[in-house]
């Protein structure tokens, strides 16, 4: 009698691993094309080509050109493969976690640096897309109130410390970081008035511990 091969286990882990490396493959493929080509003129035949995949793949992964887009925005804000909401992250929670509310916003202000030098290249092609994509447009606006959304996070901790500065409300605290930590207004500061990176940062620290935080009555 035939004596029956054993199957080999399935294993899970390496089809999922599999998967995400193709995923990371294919998010960096359009980064790349959408820096060089721009939204409009980057297809999905051009991105599976770059990331020498299947056209079908691409699909299968990200149903469209604008959930490519939306994909490759989320894994840039992250930082982390997979894309996870930015307040899972490490730096988010490092963040969350401080009880120094100088210490909080230097952290937060080095952790959005990282971020905004990730994203900001993309975040141009975007806007720019937005301007005859409708749906890009779309998408740009779930990005700012994401954003919103997310630094809203820092006033309330401060709140939550006792250290936002008297007569401040958490929503207008907000309001002020979203405008003042803005990619436009990094832009401006770095391309325009020719500051460097780490200038911008201490400015920004800077700034957000005075317009925030209690007057220093030492």
């Amino acid at each position: 009698m035939r004596k029956q091969k054993k199957r080999r286990p399935y294993d899970a882990s390496r089809r999922r691993r599999r998967a995400s490396e193709g995923r990371e493959r294919m998010l960096d493929a359009a980064r790349r094309l959408f820096a060089e080509r721009g939204y409009a003129e980057t297809t999905i035949d051009a991105i599976a080509v770059e990331a020498e995949v299947a056209v079908p793949t691409v699909y299968a992964a990200f149903k469209s050109k604008r959930g490519v887009l939306s994909a490759l925005m989320a894994r840039l804000v992250s930082g982390e493969p997979g894309g996870p909401p930015l307040l899972q992250t490490a730096g988010a929670q490092r963040v969350a976690a401080e009880r120094d509310p100088r210490r909080l916003l230097a952290l937060f202000v080095a952790d959005l640096s990282g971020v905004q030098e990730r994203v900001i290249p993309t975040y141009e092609v975007m806007k720019n897309a937005a301007r005859t994509e409708p749906d890009v447009a779309d998408l740009l606006v779930r990005l700012q109130a994401y954003r919103h959304s997310n630094i809203a996070t820092i006033p309330a901790r401060l709140a939550e410390l006792g250290a936002l500065r008297p007569g401040l409300s958490v929503e207008e605290a907000a309001r002020t970081i979203w405008a003042l930590a803005s990619p436009e207004v990094r832009q401006m500061l770095l391309t325009f008035a020719g500051w460097s990176a780490p200038a911008y940062r201490r400015w920004l620290e800077a700034t957000l511990a005075a317009v925030l935080l209690p007057p220093d009555r030492g």
